[in-house]
Parts: structure tokens; C-alpha cells; sequence
């Protein structure tokens, strides 16, 4: 539907219902109240974040700290990241060979002794024999391990054999048993590089020996899930080398129900057994007819991809593309399929392909009618009634000779694969694989289609004579370690000359990811990219350890460069790092930006100097850039007190969250005393199922704070965790090294600082008294080095990271305003909350007034400027200071960098209550949610009331007090534009006030099945306590989950505080299908809220039985991310030229495989001896 429809319909919906009712202004109206709302409001939230927060307290602690002032050069920082990660993929590629070349001796050894050493697989011993499938052939010693996250044995690999695989043949036995051969090498390999994660080795045979060992995840029902390492990516990609694929499928009519069910599963395992090496694209051949009654119905072939008229990279972005569109399909037409394979040769003729191995792969029932319902012709009429047109009959000899005629000219030739759906027809399928020196299959079902497709995949490991390793673009692991990626090698017997097999190793980007956020300071933030210029990792996208799916890689240019290009000199950037080049270039006009919250909030950009400075990691495909800021070359650190004696009494001191852990065996032995002092309570009523202590704050530190953050996380030794903590945290002496010597280094440098900074404030926190106290569930402060401090002292989830969280990015995004969150969930499960929050900027820049007016005569001045009012400040925030320095006795700017955000929460219903009990009219009679007659003399007319923030959401609205805590949809990230569409589309449309905002995310997460809400918290994890053990108590994961990665249109608002004119008020009249009233928006300009009251509202959506008109009226104006299927089709690949041109396609074998079909009816004997010269030519090609 187009803008202008949606517009036309909107304007018929509003005039709809003008009958019912209509607001008309009133003669004076409540404009004068709603100011003085908004000004009450303002100041009970400022005077609740005094009261409660204390921000000008830790304000103060930071600005009388030490600060020591570091410079940073760009170009060292790369230099000691190049050093710390060169040898990270060099290690693993000889890891990886090492293998290869142990794999290929054990191989050729027991070829030549020629015997087995079994007749059957339970007659090995479980020193040679461990199986991931079987709990009595388990290795006794599985430990969890936090760099695998699970159980795994270091003494042991275990065997996974495909379930598609004969467990007693030939060569699974001896597989199992000379593979048995690397366990040491598997050792020695993990003992040389401890970032190395799984090693394994895929036998042709179909199965895999996995190190460390591990037990193989199970099913909804228990049973081990099946793993064929043949038809794994990684597989294919090392032994098959780059291909073109083609697949057509037969689409029309006949193709209907079942068979269509399993034509889609068919084309759904080529695709997803493609790398990003290959080139793929989706022809549906069919055509229009008439039916028996003369209707015309109009069908076309047609290519699937959002780029039709070549072949795309299987990347994951295409791969999803393709596979949404094929579900996407239904049969109808006819089986016209000649056009649908002269437009597959044209694909593969095209320059977007590699130019190694042509492939098509055809998916027919092989009939050559569709049925009485398909006609090709229109009929006619005579005397006698209506004759409709013939039934189509196809001529398969037109197909067959098109084929040839357009293969004869392809270089190098197509291989065509043929699958018969249920159907007997063979000979039009068999004829076109056998002709074209292909194979034919005929597949009754859509189970287990690895293995009846087992023509198709045992072509593709034995075609290609490849030796070479590679790097696979990173994908999620299917054995639980996330996001990473892969080394393979294939293996080759110097004997037979055939493929083994192929050997993998595989390596996290958690790692990388670790290890870049290490080098960052200040506003610094880096970002990897691969040679192809797309981002594996960057601030602004979801860590790797959240993706619910393989990832989709975005160009770095669409993080880094606006919609025009700008700026234009980071081409220059991306070029030198795509070509594996070191340097650094400054630009001027640089483009920085910042989370405002979580994704759908967006991104705050800023237009600076900027310098990047970037360089290569050796022998891989990544490159790494750091994006530097002015402020960042000069960074000031702070420093710990130098007098640390004030810290020596106990209620000087700071105290791990796991308050439970201080009643230990060994915290009594080393902190004799501290449980009884804290005096823990538990399950309060005010903080149910928790331990808190009302004595102190608690320290939490997130796990970028820890040196070996996988160790930290996965740490199940909490008492020793929690007393090695007390004792850092409290200790006189000097500051250990830091994470510079990882193997002793235990905590980031600087971070005792912030504990030790912050300290005194809780004591402010705990001595407070003020009428709302009671309200306030948590206070704290969160540092941007992870460090938080929280009151009343209590444990936090290990995930946790307060510079991560939407509350952080919000009050650092806008620091001159106290901000508000909308309601949520308490991560602690205390209920429904609001959190408010502030920014405590870095301590004060010493400046003196000649510095300041050099910097500017007129301002905004940076921080430590002496200023009479906020906007004379960079920054927005002009206070008296207690910092050292220049004109100590005046009020100075706060410095740009924000340090900390301190916040309090408070449960909603309270906020709720005490705002709309401050919107009482003067009249007495038009206060918030009071019921009045309408101005027609109508009854059931009321005042309703809310706040909204400069997003659209909304924070405080009636129906939330009602809204179940279980149930976050009715509260959490509610918008405007929901709940009131038609006030919400005169503030865009007509008052300029929300401008709209659109970005994309490329790692989205959508449902299947709708939104459902719980019902009880019952059987699920919900306090700290219980969400920490829960990855150790979950049981197996299940192949089923409800959600799944998506692509995302994002879409949101922005509030233009400008557009509420001099009076800071917009005013207006709607009648629509929704609801009537009198609208009045004004600002609370201190904070991130707006407040919106209706007079005279009147609701409609009660009275019509289902009101359609309302519900688009909402829909057009509201925000939220919608799913969408592709958002890569704008991008084409630039290369001109095939890999074939360019010399680099592996050399091919150019097998022979059996070929057979029949002419007469199908029988099941004939179907046995196909699959039986199968297997024998595949037994004939390996050996």
C-alpha cells in the first residue's frame, strides 16, 4: 500500500466517526494547568533523584580524585595488538596441518597392512572407542569447562558416527580405530595455544572425532541428534573448492501438496550446505494456462533472488533470502520448463561466478500433464455447451535438446542432478542427469534427505583434488561455542590419491572481541572487518555470544559512512584495510556515534575530528581498526588514593555481591567476621527471594573487568571468588600489573580506583531520609569500566555489564538531563520499576580563563570554563565544583567525558501514583483520570494524562497499573503511537514535532509462533542466584526454539523540542476512529520526558465491535522493528572476473558416476540396484 493510500484511507476513517462525537476547544481549557503539571512533575523527579541519588555527591568524589594524564599513540596500540594477536591464526593453521599430515600416515598405514581390526564396532576397546552417542562408552572424566561451556574430557576424544551410517561396516571400524592415533597430537596441539577450541576430523566414512571430548546434544525427546560432518559446510567447503549451483524446481500444478513439501526441503539442504566461496541462485519454472472452465491464470518462471539476473554469493544474508522465498512459493501453472533452464544457463554464463564447477540441480515429478485442471488452450463454445481447451501435453524432447544445446556451449560444463518427487516419471529427469553426467534419485519423503541425496554430496567431497586449507567465514557453532570460525584441511592419501577426509580446528571471535575491547580507553572503540570490507565485530552490533543465528555481515561503510558516503575519506580507510595494510589517516570531518539505548532507540551520531588507525592480523582474512577522538590522544586516568588508611574499619570497606559467600569455609578463614558484620538478610518483603545487607553497598564487577573473562564467567568456585575480590578490593598495597601478564593477571588495571572512589558515597545512600524513601527499591552507580556499586548491597547476574545496559546509553547519550527509563522488568526480579538516572562526568579539567577564551570567545566552552548557565557548555551541565584548579569558586563546565551514571529505581505503580497525583485542575473538576460530562452533555468524557520521552515511548500510562509484571508487552516499550495513533500522526505530520527514523538490523530476532505472555514465574529462573546456575541445570538445549535471527526494519521517532514554539506548548482538536479530545503536549526540558493530557477524551474502541479504522490509524504511526526479508539486495558483488579467470579453481578429478533410470513402470528392485552401483562407484573412487 503506498503513503498516499494510507493517507486517503486514514482521512475516510476520520470522517467516519465524526458522528459519534466531537472535542471542540474549550473556552478557557487547562493549558495553564498542564504547565504547572509539567513543572511539578519535573521537580518531584529532580528532587526524588537529589534526595535518592546523591549525583552531586559522587560528582564530587570523582572531581577531587587523582587523575594522571597518559598519552596515547595510535600506531602503538595497533602495533601491540598486531604483536599480542600475530601468531592467534598461525598457531591454528599449523595446528591444523599437523593434523592433516598425522590423519594421512594413519591412513596409508592401515591400507597397507590391509586388515581390520574388528568385526563389529563394540568389539574395540573404550581406549580406542569413546562415543558421544552412547553414556556407557562416555569418557569418565567430562568436567565443565568455561572455555567450552560444558562438560568436555581433555584425556579423550569421542567418536560421533552418523546415524545414516551402518555402525558395524568395513571402514566405520577401522575409521574409529586408526583415527584413535590423534589423541596425543589433539594434547599437544590445546597444551601450545590456549585460544584453540574444538579439533576434529570428518572421515568421508561419515563420521567425526571430535577433541575435547564431549556428549552429543540431544532432542525434545531425548535422543541424540544426528551429525553428518559430509554435509557440513566446513566439509564441503575444504574438499568440494568453490562452485555455481543452479536449482531449478518444477513449480506447476502437479508439483502440489507432499511433492511441493519436499521439492522446498531438497532445495533448502543444497543451500544451507553452501559456503560464501560459491555462487547460487533459484530458478521456478513454470507458465500460464486456462483451466477447464476458460479462466486464465497467469504464471511466469521466474529467479528467486532479490538480484535475478545473476548468479549472488551464498552468504548468509542470500542464503536466508533464498530459502525465505522458497517457502514462500505454492505450486500452480504448467510444466513449461524450458525457459526456467535457458534462464538457469544464463545465470551460469554470467560474470558473477566463480568459474570452477558448473552444477544444476533439478527437482521434478516428471510428469508431462498437470492435470484436468490445467489447459492450454482457452476452449470454446458450441450448440451443445462449452468445450474447454486440451489438456497440456509437454514434449520433454525440446527440453532435452535446449539443455544440450546450451551446455555444449558452457565452460566448463554443467553436471546436472535429477530428483524425482514420489512419482514414477523417470525418464525426463533420468534422461537429463545421465545425458549431462549427473545422477538421478527419486525421494519419497522429506526425512532424512542427506542421505538420499547421497549422489549429490558424495560428488561434491570426491570431484575436487584440493589440498589447500582455508578459513571459513565465521558461523555459529553447532557444539555450543557461539560464534567462530574454522581452519579445514582436506585430507588426500599419498596412496589413492583420494580424499580422506578433512581436518578442522576452530578458534571463538569472543576471543578476538576480548582482546580489542582490551586496547580501548576514553570514547575509543574498535571494529574487525574481513577482506571483503564487512564488520565481524563492532560496538554497534550485537555481541557474538547474543545471535541467535549465523550472522549476516553488514559493509563497515554503513556503520562508518552516512547514506551519502560521508565522509568520504574512510573509502581510503576501508581500501588500505581490505589490502591487509598498517597506517592511520585523520579526518577531519569525522562520523562518531553512540548507542541512546538499546538498538530500536538508535544511534546518536557526532561529527568530529576523528583518526583511525588500523592494521592486519597475520596469516587470516581479518583486518582491525581503533576509531580515536582528539580527547582520546591525551587520556586522564584516575588513580586510587594515595592515603588508602581511611579504608582500613570495616565500614570503610567494599564487599563482593556474593554475600553468601563471605558464611564460607575459607571467607571465614580469611575474612573472619564480615558474614556476621553485614548481618544478610533474606527474602525481605520488600526484596523477596534475595540476600541483601542494608550495611553497605555491594561491588560487582562485569566480566570485561576480568583478565580471562570465559574463566571468570563459568567460576564455580564462588567463595574463593568472592574472598580473592574482598582482598583486591581492599588491599593497601600497590596495584597488581593488570591483564599485561596473563597468566598472573587477574583484573583489569584502573579498576580499583573506581571502587575506591566511589566507596564514600554509600554512606550517603544509607544515612538518607526523605519522604519517598520507601519507594526506592535499588541506588546505584555504574562506571564505564564495568565497576558497579549498588544499595542495599545484593548479588548481580554474571552477564551483567552496567556500561552495556539501555539505562547507560541513555544517561550518556543526553548528559545534561535526567533521564527515565520506561517501565521493565528488574533484572534482580523485584517487579515492575522505572529507573532514573544521571550522568557523573569525569573530574574537572583544570582550565584558566585564557585557555578558555583561546578555545572560544562567545562558547559553548569545554569542561573546567567558568559558565552562569548550562548552555554555556559543551557538555550541557554548568555546576559548582569541588575539583582543584582555576576559578575553584565559581560555577565551570563539566568536562566532556562521561565517567559513571548513577541511577535510582522505584517500583512503577509508586512513580504512577505520585505523577498523576501532583495533575489535580484548579477547577476541581479536569484532573487526570477524573470522569466529566463531555461538552455535548455526553457522559463518560475524562481527562487522561501521560509521559512520554523523546523517543515516543511511553513511561507512565493508566492501563500500565493494571498490566500484569509477567506480562512486559502491555508496558515495556509501549509507544505513543499504539496507544494514541491519531494525536501521535498530527504531532508528525502536522507539528513536525516526532521526526521518523528508519535504520536496519541485520541481526534481528523474530518468532515463529505470536507473542503469548507468561502466566507464572514458576520453574523459571528469575533472582540473580538462580539465572547464574541456570546454564549448568537447563539440560540439553533443544533443536526447537521459538525465536530465530531476522532481518530488521527499525523503525522509531525523534521528539524536535523546537517545534513547541514560544509558548514550549503544541496544542490541538482530533476526532478519529479511536478515540476525540483536546490535546495539550508540553516539555519537561530538565529531563528526557514530555507530558501529554487530553481534556474532554473520549475512547471509541469499546463502543464499535471490532474498529478497523482505529487500529490502522495506530498502526501507521507506531514505531518497533518489522521483520523484512533481505536487506542486502541493493548490494551487487563488484568482481569482474572468475576465479577461473584468475587461475586459483582447485583441479577437478572429472569422475564418472553411475547413472541410471527407467523407462518402464518404477520398481522398488530397480531403486536398490541404483543405490547399490552408487555406493560401489564411490567405494571405487575413494579407494
Amino acid at each position: 500500500m503506498s503513503p498516499n493510500a494510507v493517507i486517503i484511507l486514514l482521512a475516510v476513517a476520520s470522517h467516519s466517526v465524526e458522528g459519534i462525537h466531537q472535542a471542540v476547544h474549550p473556552k478557557f481549557g487547562i493549558s495553564g494547568d498542564v504547565q504547572n503539571w509539567a513543572t511539578l512533575i519535573q521537580n518531584y523527579i529532580l528532587q526524588l533523584a537529589s534526595d535518592g541519588i546523591k549525583r552531586d555527591v559522587t560528582q564530587s568524589l570523582f572531581d577531587t580524585a587523582t587523575y594522571v594524564l597518559e598519552k596515547k599513540d595510535g600506531n602503538e596500540v595497533v602495533r601491540q595488538v598486531s604483536e599480542r594477536l600475530g601468531d592467534y591464526f598461525s598457531v591454528k593453521k599449523q595446528a591444523a596441518q599437523d593434523l592433516a599430515d598425522k590423519v594421512r600416515d594413519l591412513h596409508d598405514s592401515w591400507l597397507l597392512r590391509n586388515r581390520s581390526v574388528a568385526d563389529k564396532l563394540t568389539q574395540l576397546g573404550t581406549d580406542v572407542f569413546r562415543d558421544s552417542d552412547i553414556p556407557s562408552r562416555l569418557p569418565q572424566d567430562l568436567e565443565f569447562s568455561a572455555y567450552f561451556k560444558q562438560p568436555v574430557s581433555f584425556n579423550h576424544s569421542t567418536v560421533k558416527i552418523s546415524d545414516e551410517v551402518p555402525r558395524d561396516d568395513y571402514l566405520v571400524i577401522n575409521t574409529v580405530n586408526f583415527t584413535n592415533g590423534l589423541e596425543e597430537l589433539f594434547k599437544e596441539n590445546a597444551k601450545k595455544d590456549r585460544f584453540l577450541r574444538w579439533q576434529y576430523f570428518g572421515s568421508y566414512a561419515g563420521l567425526v572425532r571430535l577433541y575435547p571430548g564431549r556428549e552429543w546434544g540431544t532432542n525434545f525427546a531425548g535422543f541424540y541428534n544426528d551429525y553428518d560432518p559430509r554435509v557440513r559446510p566446513w566439509y564441503i567447503a575444504a574438499t568440494s573448492g568453490p562452485k555455481d549451483v543452479v536449482i531449478i524446481l518444477d513449480c506447476s500444478k502437479s508439483m502440489d501438496g507432499e511433492k511441493f513439501r519436499i521439492t522446498k526441503s531438497i532445495a533448502k539442504a543444497v543451500i544451507n550446505t553452501l559456503t560464501r566461496q560459491d555462487y547460487v541462485n533459484v530458478v521456478c519454472a513454470r507458465a500460464s494456462h486456462w483451466d477447464e472452465v476458460g479462466k486464465w491464470h497467469h504464471f511466469r518462471t521466474q529467479v528467486l533472488s532479490c538480484q535475478a539476473n545473476r548468479m549472488v554469493p551464498a552468504t548468509n544474508a542470500h542464503r536466508k533470502d533464498l530459502i525465505e522465498k522458497i517457502y514462500a512459493l505454492e505450486a500452480g501453472g504448467t510444466s513449461e520448463l524450458e525457459k526456467g533452464f535457458e534462464m538457469a544457463f544464463d545465470l551460469l554464463n554470467g560474470k558473477a561466478r566463480t568459474g570452477c564447477q558448473s552444477i544444476l540441480v533439478f527437482v521434478t515429478d516428471g510428469k508431462d500433464t498437470d492435470g484436468e485442471n490445467v489447459r492450454c488452450g482457452p476452449g470454446y463454445y458450441t450448440r451443445s455447451g462449452y468445450v474447454p481447451g486440451p489438456i497440456c501435453k509437454y514434449n520433454w524432447t525440446k527440453v532435452w535438446d535446449t539443455v544440450k544445446n546450451e551446455n555444449q556451449q558452457m565452460t566448463p560444463k554443467a553436471r546436472i542432478f535429477s530428483y524425482l518427487t514420489k512419482e514414477d516419471g523417470e525418464i525426463f529427469p533420468g534422461k537429463l542427469a545421465c545425458e549431462h553426467r549427473g545422477s538421478m534419485k527419486r525421494i519419497d519423503s522429506g526425512e532424512n534427505l542427506i542421505s538420499k541425496m547421497s549422489n549429490y554430496f558424495n560428488f561434491l567431497s570426491s570431484n575436487a583434488m584440493n589440498t589447500k586449507g582455508l578459513w571459513t567465514s565465521p558461523y555459529l557453532d553447532a557444539w555450543g561455542l557461539g560464534l567462530l570460525v574454522s581452519y579445514v584441511i582436506p585430507v588426500v592419501s599419498n596412496i589413492t590419491g583420494n580424499t580422506i577426509g578433512v581436518v578442522g580446528v576452530d578458534a571463538t571471535i569472543e576471543d578476538l572481541e576480548n582482546v580489542l575491547k582490551r586496547y580501548q580507553w576514553g570514547s575509543v572503540y574498535s571494529f574487525l572487518i574481513n577482506k571483503e570490507g564487512e564488520t565481524i565485530f563492532h560496538p554497534f552490533l550485537k555481541p557474538s555470544t547474543n545471535l541467535l543465528d549465523d550472522p549476516i555481515f553488514i559493509p563497515i561503510s554503513q556503520l562508518e559512512q552516512d547514506k551519502e558516503g560521508h565522509p568520504t575519506e574512510f573509502s581510503k580507510v576501508l581500501s588500505e584495510m581490505v589490502q591487509g595494510e598498517t597506517g592511520h589517516l585523520r579526518i577531519e570531518n569525522g562520523r562518531r556515534g553512540s548507542p541512546k539505548g538499546d538498538f530500536r532507540a538508535g544511534i546518536k551520531y557526532e561529527i568530529m575530528p576523528s583518526t583511525y588507525y588500523y592494521g592486519a592480523l597475520n596469516d587470516s582474512e581479518y583486518s582491525f581498526a581503533f576509531s580515536l577522538a582528539d580527547t582520546d590522544q591525551e587520556f586522564r586516568r584516575s588513580q586510587e588514593p594515595v592515603d588508602k588508611t581511611r579504608f582500613h574499619a570495616p565500614v570503610n570497606k567494599s564487599y563482593f555481591n556474593l554475600l553468601i559467600e563471605y558464611n564460607s569455609t575459607v571467607a571465614r578463614r580469611e575474612v573472619p567476621g564480615a558474614f556476621e558484620y553485614l548481618e544478610v538478610k533474606y527474602n525481605e518483603p520488600k526484596y523477596p527471594g534475595l540476600r541483601v545487607t542494608y550495611l553497605h553497598s555491594s561491588i560487582f564487577l562485569a566480566p570485561k573487568c576480568y583478565c580471562d573473562p570465559n574463566k571468570y564467567f563459568y567460576n564455580d568456585d564462588l567463595a574463593q571468588k568472592t574472598v580473592d575480590a574482598h582482598l583486591w578490593m581492599n588491599s593497601v598495597d600497590e596495584e597488581m600489573p593488570g591483564c599485561e601478564n596473563m597468566e598472573n593477571g587477574k583484573y583489569e588495571k584502573g579498576l580499583r580506583a573506581d571502587v575506591l572512589i566511589t566507596q564514600p558515597i554509600e554512606a550517603h545512600w544509607r544515612n538518607r531520609s526523605f519522604d519517598s524513601l520507601n519507594e526506592v527499591k535499588w541506588t546505584y552507580v555504574g562506571m564505564r569500566t564495568g565497576v558497579f556499586r549498588t544499595y542495599p548491597g545484593h548479588r548481580s547476574t554474571r552477564t551483567y555489564d552496567p556500561s552495556q545496559r539501555p539505562w547507560f546509553f541513555r544517561a550518556k547519550s543526553t548528559p545534561d538531563k535526567t533521564s527515565i527509563s520506561t517501565p521493565y522488568m528488574d533484572a534482580a526480579g523485584v517487579g515492575k520499576i522505572v529507573t532514573i538516572s544521571q550522568a557523573v562526568f569525569e573530574g574537572m579539567t583544570p582550565r584558566t580563563t585564557e585557555n578558555c577564551q583561546n578555545y572560544s570567545k562567545t562558547g559553548p566552552w569545554p569542561g573546567g570554563c567558568v559558565c552562569d548557565s548550562d548552555s554555556d557548555c559543551i557538555v550541557g551541565r554548568c555546576y559548582l565544583s569541588k575539583a582543584p584548579g582555576h576559578n575553584r569558586e565559581r560555577r565551570r563546565c563539566a568536562t566532556e567525558r562521561v565517567e559513571a551514571i548513577t541511577c535510582l529505581d522505584i517500583l512503577y505503580n509508586d512513580f504512577h501514583k505520585n505523577t498523576m497525583a501532583i495533575m489535580q485542575a484548579s477547577d476541581g473538576i479536569k484532573s487526570c483520570g477524573m470522569k466529566y460530562d463531555c461538552p455535548d452533555g455526553e457522559p463518560d468524557c475524562e481527562t487522561r494524562c501521560y509521559l512520554f520521552d523523546d523517543r515516543a515511548n511511553l513511561i507512565a500510562d493508566p492501563d500500565f497499573l493494571n498490566a500484569s509484571s509477567l506480562d512486559t508487552s502491555k508496558y515495556k516499550g509501549v509507544t505513543m503511537g499504539k496507544k494514541q495513533g491519531e494525536i501521535m500522526r498530527e504531532l508528525i505530520y502536522k507539528h513536525g514535532f516526532f521526526q521518523r527514523k528508519e535504520s536496519l538490523d541485520f541481526q534481528g530476532s523474530c518468532s515463529i509462533s505470536p507473542y503469548a505472555p507468561k502466566v507464572t514465574l514458576e520453574g523459571t529462573p528469575t533472582n540473580p542466584e538462580e539465572q547464574d546456575n541456570y546454564y549448568k541445570n537447563k539440560g540439553p538445549i533443544p533443536k526447537f526454539s521459538n525465536t530465530y535471527g531476522c532481518i530488521q526494519d527499525v523503525v522509531s521517532f525523534e521528539a524536535n523540542s523546537s517545534a513547541l514554539g514560544p509558548s514550549h506548548m503544541i496544542t490541538g482538536n482530533v476526532s478519529g476512529p479511536c478515540m476525540s479530545g483536546f490535546y495539550y503536549v508540553t516539555e519537561l526540558p530538565k529531563t528526557n520526558l514530555f507530558l501529554l493530557v487530553i481534556e474532554d477524551f473520549k475512547e471509541y474502541t469499546e463502543t464499535i465491535f471490532f474498529n478497523f479504522n482505529c487500529k490502522i490509524a495506530r498502526s501507521v504511526v507506531n514505531s518497533g522493528a518489522y521483520r523484512i526479508i533481505n536487506g542486502t539486495c541493493a548490494h551487487q558483488d563488484a568482481a569482474e572476473t572468475t576465479l577461473a579467470d584468475q587461475g586459483v579453481c582447485p583441479a577437478l578429478r572429472d569422475i564418472e558416476i553411475p547413472c541410471t533410470y527407467t523407462t518402464a513402470t518404477h520398481t522398488q528392485v530397480s531403486s536398490c540396484v541404483m543405490t547399490l552401483l552408487l555406493v560401489v562407484a564411490v567405494y571405487v573412487i575413494q579407494h
